[in-house]
């Protein structure tokens, strides 16, 4: 039997006799093992939550909190979400209800969170709710910020490109880390503040064989990395990224060889592959479409402003 944080868990009554209960775990393992068979129903839209819970759970990425939270309908587990502090809200799929008592419980315990991350409806649902509570959070403005399409690899089309890919070592570690700034920058327009857990992690995914170069003449010209495999009875999904191509060398089509072979490579290894992209990019859905991967759904990223209250 799971042990669960059970301090103030909200229950909150609903229509059609619904009651819908907000449960904190009180580690990743309490949320993975809670959480399976929901995730396993969606695995590619809940795949976030899984990689991020087990890299945490193995010790591979630290931050300065974590928050789990899992939403039951009775017996079942209909939703999930986490937060690894600074940074922000990562919801999985549910209906508008769990969103909505998800909602109540995060105004109570996280209330200052910079950012949440979800589905159109869903994060429609935890905003209307949220605003509701009154509470010092929900009173900060809010702004709609980036869109991301979730894709799916498909039949995988291994574009000709001069050079060839590699597995980064250790030796590579100081370029990388400043790839993964870069890469950060680029797509949030602001450098991140970054410390020694940032390269610890990096550090981490690089041993593990995680991150990958395309190379022309011996040099590295791109890269891509993913993230810990999420693997069910059913079968395994792993998450692309980052993709990082410095500027000087781009539209040479290293960015679609390096990702195409890793895709490949993991589809070879029996897993289904996904990636997040920018919908506002239209030259990496263009690669990422070209090579072989469809869409299957969007997300929304509502980002908090400085607090109106003291």
């Amino acid at each position: 039997m799971l042990t669960f944080v059970t301090t103030l868990s909200l229950v909150r009554s609903f229509p059609y006799g619904r009651r819908m209960e907000v449960v904190r775990c009180a580690s990743p393992n309490e949320f993975l093992d809670a959480t399976t068979s929901y995730r396993e129903q969606e695995p590619i839209r809940t795949n976030i939550l899984g990689s991020v819970a087990i890299s945490c759970a193995q010790g591979a990425h630290h931050y300065d909190d974590y928050l789990w939270w899992v939403v039951y309908d009775g017996d079942q587990v209909v939703g999930a979400a986490l937060r690894t502090a600074p940074y922000g809200l990562q919801i999985g799929p549910m209906a508008s209800d769990a969103a909505a008592a998800l909602a109540l419980d995060v105004s109570l315990h996280d209330d200052r969170f910079p950012w949440v991350l979800a589905s159109d409806a869903c994060i429609t649902s935890f905003m209307e709710s949220y605003r509701t509570t009154g509470s010092p959070g929900s009173t900060r403005q809010s702004v709609w910020g980036r869109r991301d399409i979730v894709y799916e690899a498909g039949a995988i089309a291994l574009p000709i490109v001069a050079g060839s890919y590699r597995v980064a070592t250790l030796a590579d570690l100081n370029l990388a880390f400043q790839w993964s700034v870069d890469f950060q920058a680029f797509i949030d327009g602001v450098t991140p503040r970054v410390d020694k857990r940032d390269r610890d992690s990096l550090r981490s995914r690089i041993t593990s064989g995680g991150l990958w170069f395309w190379c022309v003449d011996g040099a590295p010209v791109a890269m891509a990395g993913y993230a810990s495999p999420v693997k069910f009875p059913s079968g395994t999904v792993t998450r692309i990224g980052p993709v990082y191509t410095p500027e000087e060398h781009r539209s040479n089509g290293y960015a679609a060889a390096i990702t195409s072979v890793l895709t490949a490579t993991l589809v070879r290894r029996g897993s289904r592959v996904m990636l997040y992209a920018d919908a506002a990019n239209p030259t990496s859905n263009g690669v990422y479409r070209r090579i072989g991967f469809h869409a299957i759904d969007e997300v929304v990223r509502v980002d908090f402003l400085a607090s109106t209250h003291a």
